[in-house]
C-alpha cells in the first residue's frame, strides 16, 4: 500500500526567494518567510500521489499570507504543485487565520503527473509576514479523504495527518536618542541660572 509521508518547513525569505530552512520560527515584526508544505509516497512500491488537499490556521494578530495575488487555480502560483492542474482550489481568509482546502490533482499519463515518488517533492509553497508580537501555532491538516495515488487508492486514515510550527514574533526594542550637544547645553545652562537665582533670593 502506498505510504504518505510529510514535511512541514520553514524557510527564509531571501529577497523574495525561499531559502535554506529555518531552524526555529522566531520573528521580528515585518519579517516575512515561507512556508513549504512536501509531500511523498515513501514505500518500495511507490507510485506517487495524484491528489491532496490541506488546511491552514494561524493567530492572524500575528502572522498574515502576503502571497500576491492569493490564487491557487493559477498554474504558475507556486501555492499549488504544476504537477497538480486538476480541480485547484483554496481559499484564504486573513482576517480569520486560516487557508481552507488548499488542493489540486493530476490525471496522469493525461495531466499532470505523480508527485513524490519515493522522494519528497514540494506540494505548496506561501509566503507570510510576522504583524504582531506574540505566538502563534502555524498548523497544517492534511485532508487525508482528498489525498489519492496512482491506482485510485486514498491515504490511510491512521496516517498522521497534523503538523505544527510554533511561531514567535517579537517588538525590536525601542532605540534611545541621545540628546543634541546643544540640548544637553542647554539643560546645564538651566540648571546653573536655577542654582544662582535661588542662592541670590
Amino acid at each position: 500500500m502506498p505510504n504518505l509521508t510529510v514535511q512541514f518547513n520553514l524557510r527564509q525569505d531571501i529577497g523574495g526567494i525561499p531559502g535554506p530552512v529555518i531552524g526555529s520560527g522566531n520573528f521580528a515584526i515585518g519579517d516575512t518567510f515561507f512556508t513549504e508544505i512536501l509531500m511523498g509516497d515513501i514505500d518500495p512500491n511507490a507510485v506517487g500521489l495524484v491528489s491532496s488537499a490541506v488546511n491552514i490556521t494561524f493567530n492572524a494578530n500575528n502572522i498574515k499570507n502576503i502571497d500576491n495575488p492569493f490564487n491557487p487555480g493559477d498554474i504558475n502560483s507556486p501555492l499549488i504543485t504544476a504537477q497538480f492542474p486538476v480541480g485547484r482550489t483554496g481559499i484564504l481568509d486573513n482576517n480569520n487565520g486560516s487557508i481552507v482546502n488548499l488542493g489540486g490533482g493530476a490525471l496522469p499519463p493525461f495531466i499532470g503527473s505523480p508527485l513524490g515518488i519515493n522522494q519528497l517533492e514540494t506540494f505548496s509553497l506561501m509566503h507570510f509576514q510576522a504583524v504582531g508580537v506574540g505566538n502563534s501555532n502555524l498548523t497544517l491538516n492534511i485532508d487525508l479523504s482528498q489525498t489519492g495515488f496512482v491506482g485510485g487508492i486514498f491515504a490511510d486514515p491512521n496516517t498522521p495527518n497534523q503538523f505544527i510550527q510554533p511561531i514567535s514574533v517579537f517588538q525590536i526594542g525601542p532605540i534611545q536618542t541621545v540628546p543634541e550637544p546643544m540640548t544637553v547645553f542647554g539643560i546645564i545652562t538651566a540648571a546653573v541660572l536655577g542654582f544662582f537665582l535661588k542662592h541670590k533670593t
